[in-house]
């Protein structure tokens, strides 16, 4: 599946000592911070956006995104082991060159993640599929994401480069796996022995099937694709294959046909494996 990395379009903190003012400049906003400094008065968080249905860059139309993960480089932590990193969908529109501490949009009060980091100079990689999946459809609006860290205690900050630091390869980005296509959900079936047949995959209006093998047996497991197209039920013969004892396989099928399935002409008598299947369409 293709993979496509987004920098923030939007990306900077703000902090409660300094309320009033805005950190989106070339010195003071290389940096993105959260949590406290001096005291749980002294608080920095950051906000960051991502647009992932930009027309030159975004994932097409009538896509699937299967995961998206929001990565992170941290090059400041004052309290490993306990700070912490918290994430929250913005309401409401911010400007990065405008927003202070004290015209911070508001935020959902449903944490998307918490993580402690244990290091001072890590990478941290946040699975955020859920949210960005909303983005992409328009279930959610895309207001960007808070990032808050711990705010109740001395020396909790947390520092990140942001897209104004000098070297890109450290800026915040969000990594996208997406496939041309809507994915049906998954069938899964566990079968013994052979000859054996998974489920008729109804493939109107789709353009191609997947089944993903696991076969744990002490056996190869064989077989081939079988297409029904009118009163015709055919192996086709560009499919066959063969997945090795203790392995697992992917097996994909396109074309025009009315339904296919996956025919088991080889495997262990007595010991079972798993297949699940997906369609695609375009």
């Amino acid at each position: 599946m293709p993979v496509t990395v987004f920098n923030p379009i939007q990306d900077v903190y703000i902090s409660s000592a300094y309320p009033n003012q805005n950190f989106a400049n070339a010195t003071q906003g290389n940096v993105l911070f959260i949590g406290t400094f001096t005291g749980a008065a002294d608080i920095y968080r950051s906000l960051l956006q991502f647009d992932v249905v930009d027309a030159n860059h975004g994932i097409p139309p009538n896509s699937t995104i299967s995961e998206a993960n929001l990565v992170l480089h941290i090059y400041r932590n004052d309290n490993p082991g306990t700070a912490q990193v918290n994430g929250f969908r913005l309401l409401d529109f911010f400007h990065q060159k405008k927003v202070t501490f004290n015209t911070a949009p508001e935020n959902s009060s449903i944490n998307l993640f918490s993580i402690v980091p244990s290091g001072a100079a890590q990478i941290l990689d946040i699975n955020i599929t859920s949210l960005v999946q909303g983005w992409y459809s328009g279930a959610i609006p895309n207001n960007g994401i808070l990032l808050e860290g711990l705010e109740n205690a001395n020396d909790n900050i947390i520092g990140f480069r942001s897209t104004r630091f000098d070297d890109s390869s450290f800026w915040p980005s969000l990594s996208v796996t997406w496939a041309k296509g809507t994915l049906s959900a998954p069938i899964s079936e566990t079968l013994s022995g052979a000859p054996k047949f998974t489920t008729f995959v109804n493939m109107a209006g789709k353009e191609q099937a997947t089944w993903l093998i696991y076969n744990p047996t002490t056996t190869a497991l064989t077989g081939v694709v079988q297409v029904v197209q009118g009163n015709l039920l055919i192996n086709d013969p560009n499919t066959v294959f063969t997945v090795p004892a203790a392995g697992n396989g992917v097996v994909y099928f396109t074309g025009a046909v009315d339904s296919a399935r996956l025919a088991i002409t080889a495997a262990s008598a007595t010991d079972t494996y798993t297949i699940s299947v997906e369609t695609r369409d375009e």
